[in-house]
């Protein structure tokens, strides 16, 4: 994909921007009803400081998620060691579980939970070089997720795939430029639920 004449992507329109300035800084007959340099200059910089406090979120939201993700594995271990203390203590499906935040086991083999249609709520650029970051509303009735990404609106031309457990995920390895359709689905052993409407971003523009 060839670039622009004039650049959208923010580092290349920083680096153009360079460049132009030190064109009209050499140019000794630069009209005067022209761009000055001065507010080229200040066009520069305000690009350039806005793409390093860009670069410096990403880094905090990558450490903020990885943070986020070894909590939550703390979190699920000591409730997985509750549930075991509880069940114990009242037996599984005792009712008094939910004094600890746990409802009872069914000890019946009742119908399980249908899945549902997954719901996409977010899609952005992920922390990694050349990403997109996937949200996605969980299913009760859920054990893993399925997700896919094309290039193309029909979802014909596939690119990738993957099978995640948490209702998010960040998709590595892209193309610049290209936009992708994404799209996710529940999985339960040999269930599937229905796909979510697709949600589109192009990578890192």
């Amino acid at each position: 994909m060839a670039k622009p004449r004039i650049a959208t992507k923010p580092t290349d329109l920083r680096d153009q921007l360079t460049q132009a300035l030190a064109g009209i800084t050499n140019e000794a007959s630069w009209p005067a009803t022209a761009p000055p340099a001065v507010a080229v200059s200040a066009a520069q910089n305000v690009v350039a400081t806005a793409i390093t406090t860009v670069e410096d979120l990403k880094a905090q939201l990558a450490q903020a998620r990885a943070t986020l993700h070894t909590n939550v594995d703390t979190g699920i271990g000591l409730m997985k060691q509750i549930d075991s203390v509880t069940d114990g203590l009242y037996g599984p499906d005792d009712p008094r579980k939910e004094n600890f935040g746990l409802p009872p086991k069914k000890t019946s083999h009742g119908p399980s939970v249908p899945l549902g249609q997954v719901l996409i709520t977010k899609i952005e650029d992920g922390t990694a070089p050349v990403s997109i970051f996937v949200d996605w509303d969980p299913d009760a009735g859920a054990s893993a997720y399925q997700i896919e990404w094309y290039t193309d609106a029909a979802m014909s031309q596939q690119i990738g795939a993957a099978a995640v457990s948490a209702s998010e995920h960040e998709i590595q390895g892209l193309t610049q430029g290209q936009q992708y359709w994404v799209h996710v689905r529940s999985v339960r052993g040999n269930e599937y639920g229905q796909w979510s409407d697709p949600a589109t971003r192009v990578a890192n523009l």
